[in-house]
């Protein structure tokens, strides 16, 4: 396998013998100034059909938050027949290192209730609650079990969709809403930056609960409210977005969009 870019000193971007673009993990691979061949037996995963806009940021993400996304991701795929894509290793690292780095300085956010996640995703859960137990383990900390729940929501974004129609319908939805956000908030949105990644992972399943009548709630009612007046701009975009879905969102849903919308507008990380 030939070595295009290094990521870290275990991380790089190769070449297969079929000229396949694939993330290499395996320990000092990426130690050497590439181009150069290394041996199959020094890699030990592997990740095919990874986005683009993730190899980017990859080098942002300290080492270990890849390597127990990775594990993560193995889990999972063990648990549930490799029904989720691998580019949900580089979101979840990123949210695990945000995540650790929170709970070190004491900054406490509202997280999506357990329980409600649980109730819709029971299968993902499992994995969510691995995932808690084996971050609490590894970085010696406590993480609170709603965390289970938002990387619950990461798998349940990512999951591998068995009909390839119904993802080329969701696909010109994505589009539509892009273009919904850049018109209402006269911006030009970088579709290989991570923020507007994170926003169509958070549009696909918040697709699929409005499909399936599946609406999270929590109360988060008065910090809703308050964003609402101090971004009336980025509210009424959400509200064109609801209404190009024909879905009605509670005001959790919209709280959650206007994240996200100002993420995209913004270099400032919200959360």
């Amino acid at each position: 396998m030939k070595v295009i870019k290094n990521i870290n000193n275990n991380v790089s971007l190769c070449l297969d013998g079929k000229g396949r673009e694939v993330v290499a993990f395996g320990k000092g691979i990426g130690f050497t100034k590439p181009p150069y061949e290394i041996p199959l037996s020094q890699i030990q995963r592997t990740f095919y059909d990874i986005d683009e806009s993730y190899l980017s940021v990859m080098v942002a993400i300290p080492e270990e938050m890849l390597n127990i996304a990775a594990e993560i991701y193995d889990y999972g795929n063990r648990k549930m027949n490799n029904r989720f894509s691998p580019n949900v290793v580089f979101t979840l690292a990123d949210h695990i290192h945000f995540a650790v780095k929170r709970e070190k300085e004491n900054i406490s956010i509202k997280l999506p209730l357990f329980y409600e996640v649980r109730n819709l995703y029971p299968e993902e859960t499992e994995i969510g609650i691995y995932a808690l137990k084996l971050i609490n383990k590894r970085f010696k900390i406590l993480l609170p079990k709603e965390e289970a729940a938002s990387i619950t929501l990461h798998f349940v974004g990512y999951r591998l969709n068995d009909n390839p129609d119904a993802g080329k319908d969701e696909r010109v939805i994505l589009d539509q809403c892009t273009e919904i956000v850049e018109r209402m908030m006269d911006i030009r949105i970088d579709k290989k930056s991570f923020n507007y990644s994170r926003f169509l992972t958070h549009l696909h399943y918040l697709l699929d609960r409005v499909k399936n009548n599946k609406i999270i709630t929590s109360e988060n009612e008065k910090v809703y409210e308050e964003l609402k007046k101090q971004y009336p701009k980025t509210y009424e975009c959400v509200r064109k977005i609801e209404d190009f879905l024909l879905s009605d969102l509670n005001d959790e849903e919209r709280l959650y969009l206007i994240l996200h919308i100002n993420r995209l507008c913004s270099y400032e990380d919200l959360f």
